[in-house]
């Protein structure tokens, strides 16, 4: 009986420390602090803990980080790294962390790993059991027995498996299961404006006008507000029946987001200063404002990107006119 009121207090003292460690992760996840809290997540069973922490893993695997995954032999021992120094942790455990090369301490046993950028890696430290003290014994010769001959072959040894349970009876997936998400970074990983070049070819026209074509160049910066919406500022100058220099702020929204490609729609609002001040000899308004629809493919494994734009004056060119144009458009990214 006192056995069983021992491990139920011990079951409830463990089941509370969860608890706090579940709270404390969805407190470092409110800060931004995405893997510190991750470490402490991997406690959570609640239903409101494996939401943030599909939200937690859903932000760093968008990430630069890399992950590594901290194994012991056996299961459940302490463990530290310098990787984020000053955070205890039980094996198994993910590790998110920078690029870099990294020492790695469970109970004594410390190996050292090297990340590389954006990478899945693991790491398996099998700690020895501590030796048994020695026992006094006492040994009789005054009744010795007497030898019996073995018959038959010696009994087989059983051999228990090195793997990690983890690995041998792994759990199914909880919670909401979510394809190579693309998110806000966070402090420990700041996502610099994403910065491009572009250069840009189509058609464009005029109210009640025959349609010419229209080239131009652009440069481009995005950066993530939250979750999958990014803000996004534009500066163009177009060679059209007048040139025309462009200042664009919108947003735009990840559609998709797969390993090899990130599709992304955006709608801005447009300014426009007009370089000539007449046009089939007619005077023209100098400056307008307009809006702007985008489709933009980027390449993730080059810095590559392609779009698709349209454009639309909402201010008159000249009386009854209103320009507009569709281009396509192909650049270089620096991610």
């Amino acid at each position: 009986m006192k056995l069983i009121i021992a491990l139920l207090l011990l079951g409830a003292a463990t089941a509370h420390a969860d608890d706090a460690r579940c709270k404390a992760g969805i407190a470092l996840a409110a800060k931004g602090d995405l893997p510190r809290a991750a470490l402490y997540l991997d406690s959570c069973k609640d239903d409101d803990g494996l939401r943030v922490r599909n939200d937690v893993t859903h932000k760093l695997e968008a990430t630069k980080l890399s992950h590594v995954t901290v194994s012991s032999l056996p299961d459940g021992l302490e463990g530290e790294t310098d990787a984020m120094p000053g955070e205890k942790f039980t094996t198994p455990a993910t590790i998110w962390a920078k690029a870099g090369t990294y020492k790695i301490t469970v109970s004594g046993q410390t190996v050292e790993k090297t990340l590389a950028p954006h990478s899945r890696t693991s790491v398996i430290i099998n700690v020895p059991k501590p030796a048994k003290p020695p026992k006094d014994g006492v040994v009789d010769f005054e009744d010795e027995p007497t030898e019996q001959e073995h018959k038959g072959p010696p009994a087989a040894v059983k051999h228990g498996t090195m793997m990690p349970k983890r690995y041998i009876q792994p759990s199914g997936p909880s919670g909401e299961q979510i394809d190579d998400p693309f998110a806000l970074r966070s402090s420990d990983a700041v996502l610099a404006w994403r910065l491009g070049l572009r250069v840009t070819g189509g058609i464009a026209d005029r109210t009640n006008a025959d349609m010419h074509s229209s080239i131009g160049l652009a440069a481009l910066a995005a950066r993530p507000l939250d979750g999958p919406v990014m803000l996004t500022t534009r500066l163009d100058w177009a060679h059209r029946d007048l040139d025309t220099l462009g200042i664009n702020v919108g947003f735009s929204y990840i559609a998709l987001a797969r390993r090899a490609v990130v599709v992304s729609a955006g709608a801005a609002l447009r300014g426009e200063v007009h370089l000539q001040d007449k046009l089939d000899m007619m005077d023209v308004n100098r400056a307008g404002i307009g809006g702007a629809l985008d489709l933009d493919v980027a390449v993730l494994a080059l810095p590559l990107a392609f779009g698709l734009r349209a454009e639309q004056a909402f201010t008159e060119l000249m009386p009854g006119v209103r320009n507009r144009a569709v281009l396509f458009e192909v650049g270089y990214d620096w991610r």
